[in-house]
């Protein structure tokens, strides 16, 4: 019984969901000068600097607490 009970609300809980996905924001609120432009910043940050090797001489790290 709780299968089936848990399948019908499985499945209307994705209508709801498949429905309200096509609910789009109004121009109002798409066209604002002060609007933060994700796509970019994810584009930017992501393909930046993604080497993380520093070039340099290596040197040998001395624990302080060693006598």
């Amino acid at each position: 019984m709780n299968a089936i009970f848990f399948s019908i609300l499985a499945i209307f809980s994705l209508f709801v969901f498949m429905n309200l996905g096509k609910i789009k924001a109004s121009k109002k609120q798409m066209d604002r000068d002060d609007r933060i432009k994700w796509g970019n910043r994810r584009k930017k940050s992501f393909f930046k600097n993604r080497s993380t090797i520093i070039e340099g001489k290596a040197e040998e790290v001395k624990d302080d607490t060693e006598k």
